[in-house]
């Protein structure tokens, strides 16, 4: 499979590249952190396959999930989940989302902000790890989920109460913020409702000083999505899903930023491995310094 991003899109700090120290106190850096992965056969993955006359295949299918470090501020977009809880479909665990964190040298009670692009298992899984963390989320999305969970309703879904409880629990305690439109939500982040793969889905852009990235998110799994318009199997609306990889497609030609699809390994040889150990699973996005 093929993304978007092309190698060399990002250029590693030199701070980082000398110290090999993760962390930064001025500047933008974004971090994908590989915790998971699996193994799927393309006819498996997309909607309506066959139609595109192409071989099937099988193929890895990595799960992340990213950090964006502001003037030494850090949010999350996503949280991963704890794979050895529950085999969903066949998922392997890589490092647990805890161990990826100290390796990129953050501690979930100094996370500011938690952006969750939809509700599906492995994006919500960790939640209540971030303590002292605002919680984003599209409105939509929490009323459809939480609805459904509230009339017992989540048999067959790619969720659980379980999970969704923490999300309910941060909404009580005054920690849910809700996006009904593109929102900046954090210096330098943004989020977009786009919908398709979820009523809510988000994908989110980081900018600073010129650069900019779009983190896909599961608007786009795979990068020959964005390419191609191919349709993942798994959908609350497919007219939306088909406009809303039109939508980034669109943004990525206008601006000439990356795009980093979901679940593409492709990402893993697309931008620079963190130095040292940490570059077996974590992959420097962005690194702008001030």
């Amino acid at each position: 499979m093929t993304t978007d991003a092309t190698p060399g899109a990002t250029e590693t700090g030199d701070a980082l590249t000398t110290t090999g120290n993760l962390r930064t106190n001025t500047g933008t850096r974004v971090l994908q952190v590989k915790y998971g992965e699996r193994q799927v056969r393309l006819s498996d993955a997309f909607h309506d396959f066959e139609a595109h006359g192409m071989p099937d295949a099988e193929v890895t299918m990595d799960y992340n999930f990213w950090t964006v470090e502001r003037d030494g501020r850090i949010a999350l977009v996503d949280t991963g989940y704890d794979v050895s809880e529950r085999d969903w479909l066949g998922e392997v665990s890589v490092l647990p989302v805890p161990a990826g964190l100290s390796l990129a040298g953050i501690d979930p009670l100094d996370v500011e902000l938690v952006v969750l692009t939809h509700f599906h298992f492995d994006h919500i899984g960790w939640v209540h790890l971030f303590e002292n963390a605002r919680i984003v989320c599209s409105r939509i999305e929490y009323e459809y989920w939480i609805g459904k969970k509230r009339a017992g309703e989540l048999a067959g879904e790619f969720t659980t109460a379980e999970l969704l409880q923490p999300i309910e629990d941060a909404a009580e305690a005054g920690r849910l913020q809700f996006v009904d439109g593109e929102e900046e939500v954090f210096p330098g982040l943004s989020v977009t409702p786009i919908g398709g793969h979820c009523p809510g889905e988000l994908f989110a852009t980081i900018v600073d000083g010129g650069q900019g990235i779009i983190l896909a998110a599961d608007a786009a799994h795979f990068g020959i999505q964005i390419e191609q318009g191919w349709p993942f199997f798994a959908y609350t609306d497919l007219d939306d899903m088909l406009a809303g990889l039109a939508q980034i497609k669109a943004l990525a030609d206008a601006t000439g930023w990356a795009v980093v699809p979901g679940h593409d390994p492709a990402v893993r040889t697309s931008f620079p491995a963190a130095p040292g150990e940490a570059g077996s699973v974590i992959n420097v996005l962005m690194d702008v310094q001030a």
